[in-house]
């Protein structure tokens, strides 16, 4: 037989005991042991939900951090990459024209256009500046500069980072980026140096909101920072050897972990670092411990005050029960005043409970349960637990007490994450706890479930997962998700013998449109930018953003000679056609570069450089044209 909840027949009613006229004092022992038992299950149970929140809320921070400093390594990515490709662009002029490149006029022309970059210098193999960016008299020599030793030394072509050093011409503290010039017989020929302000690498501070005590470094595996932020006081050049997240990286890439305040300030944070994979630096972020547990310490003083008011109400109800069993008269009114508690306790409860058999039916829920979900209390006694799921959820909800079941041991975490059904067919999402009521012989006589709606936070996990892949402006994938899927294209078209293609534009004339209307209908113009030219493209091909007026195209298959052509052509006549911003008609036009798998290169970067590369030949030929990538 199935049994029952405590109060669950309607109308019930308790009669008075005659064995009441008597009380003695094992009962009074009896009640005060009940008394015990319930004041320690809620203060066990308030305990154990604080602790909840507070791992809850770490997790949820440290995901929000992880997801931070993934966009940080993007950020950071984009600036190493455009600084590895202007000074590959100066090495390549310099070693064909030698020390007169006009580095100067570049800059005024837009050639070099990155405004991040505060000068860039062409550095002959004796440490003597032979070109520059910025205008400088009398003989400057980095011989002795850290950036130039390592280049020097070593015969890789790797962008070197070095620690901050006070610029010899600029006069200001800067973070060079250097590559290595190599003649045509191997020999070393210098060192092409783009310098960053330390500042600009901390610039997501601002962005990733991460309050007034939040962390933001760059710091080198040679132990050096090259730029950190925390609480809004930027910091450069010292050891970050003794840092927490420095030691962990050496043994894990990649981490998040609550530091007790070894950062220097002795502020707790919740931190996340990852290092790069293609540069020998380590991104940190943090967010203030304070900041991060802030609502669940609100919360924790609520749920405290909540069980010690009902700490006072059972001690209280104690004495009152015991005084009331002296007296025979007032039996049945204080049994009777118990079970109306009882029922008000239930449906007035703040989360979703409801009473199961072990075959999964339900028998009793209460008002919160049947709102979440939408039945009425009748109209769920008809259904099981598992009518409230579809699908792989179903089976795993019965997997679920299945277990719960069989746990004699409690090894089993009594929690499980899910999604419901609703009676009008929305997903509801949330955390169940299901605890199993068993009988003097062990055997199960009935489940409770208590069911808390995470609906918001799924969203939440899923917007940040989705925001940490695509283009915050135009939607379209960014250049993590371009690598994914151009690495899933190359991995296809090795495996089948096909041609694969990848497309590098920039758009001509877009900084004038900055310059003439402002920011607000330059990003309207890149957001039309991107839904034309994801019109030029099939549904299996991408379109990505780089940054700035810069985006990536990648064909799955490209077998025809002509297929890139045709895309050029495509995408080169969208563009050139007016653009409608607000009642402000532009125009602006796009020069395009392409690189064919395998007949350029076998790799995403070498393929990405070429279709670079192309891109700036097209440029340099006249703008709005296509090439092709043509070795030298």
């Amino acid at each position: 037989m199935t049994p029952q909840p405590p109060g669950d027949a309607p109308g019930r009613r308790v009669p008075a005991a005659p064995w009441l006229s008597s009380v003695t004092a094992p009962w009074r022992f009896t009640v005060l042991l009940v008394c015990a038992l319930a004041v320690a299950s809620i203060w066990l149970a308030t305990l154990q939900r604080i602790a909840f929140e507070r791992e809850q809320a770490a997790s949820a921070v440290m995901q929000s951090n992880a997801n931070l400093a993934i966009a940080f390594e993007q950020q950071m990515f984009r600036t190493l990459k455009a600084a590895e490709q202007i000074a590959a662009f100066v090495r390549e002029e310099y070693l064909r024209s030698g020390p007169d490149i006009p580095l100067q006029q570049w800059v005024q022309d837009n050639v070099i256009r990155e405004e991040m970059f505060t000068i860039a210098s062409v550095v002959d193999e004796a440490g003597n500046v032979a070109a520059s960016s910025r205008p400088h008299t009398g003989h400057v020599n980095y011989a002795d500069r850290d950036f130039f030793k390592a280049q020097r030394d070593q015969r890789s072509d790797h962008l070197f980072v070095s620690p901050p050093v006070l610029g010899r011409i600029t006069g200001r503290w800067q973070v060079p980026m250097s590559l290595r010039i190599t003649r045509p017989d191997g020999s070393f020929g210098g060192v092409v140096v783009m310098s960053v302000d330390p500042s600009h690498l901390t610039d997501f501070y601002r962005q990733g909101r991460l309050g007034t005590q939040g962390l933001l470094e760059v710091s080198g595996l040679d132990g050096m920072v090259r730029a950190r932020e925390t609480g809004g006081q930027a910091r450069f050049g010292m050891p970050a050897h003794a840092m927490p997240w420095m030691q962990r990286q050496a043994a894990v890439p990649e981490g998040s972990f609550v530091d007790s305040g070894q950062a220097g300030d002795g502020v707790p944070r919740i931190v996340s670092y990852r290092t790069m994979r293609d540069y020998p630096l380590v991104l940190t972020v943090g967010t203030a411990y304070a900041q991060a547990m802030a609502s669940a310490q609100q919360r924790r003083a609520r749920y405290l005050t909540v069980a010690g008011g009902a700490t006072a109400a059972l001690v209280g109800g104690a004495g009152l029960l015991l005084w009331a069993l002296a007296r025979q008269r007032r039996v049945a009114r204080a049994l009777h005043a118990n079970e109306a508690l009882f029922r008000a306790t239930f449906h007035q409860a703040a989360m979703g409970i409801v009473h199961i058999t072990p075959q999964g039916h339900i028998l009793r829920a209460n008002e919160k349960y049947c709102r979440m979900l939408g039945y009425t209390s009748e109209e769920l006694r008809t259904r099981t637990l598992f009518d409230l799921s579809e699908g792989p959820a179903r089976e795993a909800a019965r997997q679920f007490l299945a277990e719960r079941l069989a746990d004699h041991s409690h090894t089993l975490s009594p929690e499980i994450e899910k999604p419901y059904l609703r009676k009008d067919g929305s997903t509801l999402w949330v955390c169940e706890a299901l605890s199993v009521v068993r009988g003097a012989g062990g055997t199960p006589d009935l489940l409770v479930a208590v069911v808390q709606d995470i609906t918001a936070r799924k969203n939440l996990e899923a917007r940040l997962a989705h925001d940490a892949r695509h283009d915050a402006l135009t939607g379209l994938p960014n250049r993590l998700l371009f690598q994914d899927r151009f690495t899933q294209v190359l991995d296809s078209a090795r495996r089948h013998g096909r041609r694969a293609a990848v497309l590098y534009l920039d758009l001509d004339g877009f900084k004038a449109v900055n310059d003439l209307h402002g920011h607000a209908a330059g990003d309207l113009l890149l957001r039309q930018v991107a839904q034309r030219l994801q019109g030029c493209v099939r549904a299996e091909d991408t379109v990505s953003r780089f940054g700035g007026d810069e985006f990536g195209l990648v064909l799955t298959t490209a077998d025809a000679v002509d297929d890139c052509a045709q895309v050029a052509d495509k995408v080169l006549h969208v563009l050139a056609l007016p653009f409608d911003l607000d009642g402000v008609r532009v125009q602006v036009s796009a020069s395009v570069g392409a690189a064919l798998f395998p007949d350029h290169g076998d790799d995403i970067a070498t393929l990405v450089a070429c279709a670079d590369s192309a891109m700036y030949a097209a440029k340099k030929a006249g703008k709005n044209r296509f090439c092709y990538y043509a070795p030298d």
